[in-house]
This record gives structure tokens, C-alpha cells and sequence, in this order.
């Protein structure tokens, strides 16, 4: 058993109220956080959709309300909000095919909750967006927008820190999260909320950042 897999077992034995202590206490100091958070999360939610899905097991299993739980903490610690999004939105849909209730749900994990969550990190307005999109798109690139063969971490540390690289990724993140979220419209229950994502949904063709 893998030190993260040790420590995803002993989670699952904490009393609820612990958790938060315990997980922060029991990181392993040989695991990158990174790596540490993506498989607490991912663990977690397999459960669920395990569960969810009627499959039998003989092991200890998160719930949704632990699952949730990660996410939300992984957050805290630089988990991203695209992918956080995305086990969100995954987790609702596999509830509500089981045959789950909205409102039965953890409330972090409601389709306005998440869609809130979701529209929050954009940074940008649909006007902004779709203005920075259409420049990237126009934009001609060279060898000195990539990487080269034998170029060093400080190079891609380089490029990564350039608002046109910045921007490129956070419009794929924005298309990410609205196609994740395209599913659960019909569950949200705050009207504006509703309009606000449909009307980024019927911009998305025009936010394709790619060339």
C-alpha cells in the first residue's frame, strides 16, 4: 500500500469533525502536494461513483459529503478551480442518475453552488473574453512561443508567466467549466444564475483561443 492510499484509509476512520487536522497533519512529506491532493480527490470520488453505480466492495468507501469535503479542501491549497468544477459536476450527475435529490446533496455540491463557483473564476466578462479570444486567434506564433529541445524549466517558467499564455489557458479553463456545467442548467434554481451561464454557453464558440 502506497503512502497515499495509507493515508486515504486512515481518513476514512477520523470522525468527520477531525478531518480537516488529521488530513493537514498526515501529509506525507515525500509526496508533492500536487500529486498528494489529486489523489485524495480522485480516490474519494471514485467511491462515490462506485457507489453510485451499484458496484459491490469489501473496502471502506467515501461518501459524497467526504468526497465534497476534499475538494473543498484541496481548494484551499491551490487545487485548480477547473478541476474542481469538473469532480463537482461529475459527482451531481452521478447522484442525480442514481435517482438522489437535489436538495438532498452536500451543499457545496448543489448546481448553483457549483455554477457560482464556477462563473467567480472566470476574471473576465463574456465581452472581455470573447475580445481576448479573437486576438489570440489572430495571433501568429513562432518557435519562440514553445519550448525548445534542450531548453531548460526556466524557460517554460518564462512563457508560463506571459499574459498571452495566461490567457490562452484561462480560456480553455473557461470552456472547460462551462461544457461541465452545460449538463446541470436544468437543475439550478436562481433564475439570474441561470441566464448569467446560458449566455456564456451560447458564447462558446466564440471563445476558442486556438489559432
Amino acid at each position: 500500500m502506497t503512502e497515499i492510499e495509507d493515508a486515504y484509509y486512515g481518513l476514512l476512520a477520523i470522525d468527520p469533525p477531525l478531518r480537516r487536522r488529521w488530513l493537514l497533519d498526515h501529509q506525507p512529506a515525500a509526496v508533492s502536494p500536487v500529486h498528494w491532493w489529486f489523489a485524495l480527490v480522485e480516490a474519494a470520488t471514485s467511491d462515490v461513483r462506485r457507489q453510485n453505480c451499484g458496484w459491490p466492495t469489501h473496502r471502506p468507501q467515501a461518501d459524497m459529503a467526504l468526497a465534497v469535503f476534499l475538494i473543498d479542501l484541496a481548494s484551499e491549497h491551490g487545487f485548480p478551480t477547473e478541476h474542481a468544477v469538473e469532480q463537482l459536476a461529475s459527482l451531481i450527475t452521478v447522484a442525480l442518475d442514481a435517482g438522489q435529490r437535489v436538495q438532498d446533496l452536500p451543499d457545496n455540491a448543489h448546481p448553483d453552488a457549483v455554477a457560482r463557483r464556477a462563473l467567480d473564476s472566470f476574471g473576465m466578462t463574456q465581452e472581455q473574453a470573447a475580445a481576448r479570444a479573437t486576438t489570440l486567434r489572430a495571433s501568429r506564433l513562432s518557435e519562440d512561443d514553445f519550448v525548445q529541445p534542450g531548453e531548460g524549466p526556466a524557460r517554460w517558467r518564462a512563457l508560463s508567466r506571459t499574459a498571452e499564455y495566461q490567457d490562452y489557458h484561462r480560456l480553455l479553463n473557461i470552456d472547460r467549466m462551462l461544457t461541465n456545467l452545460a449538463p446541470l442548467v436544468d437543475h439550478m434554481t436562481d433564475a439570474g444564475l441561470v441566464d448569467e451561464v446560458q449566455a456564456w454557453l451560447r458564447m462558446l464558440p466564440e471563445l476558442d483561443p486556438v489559432p
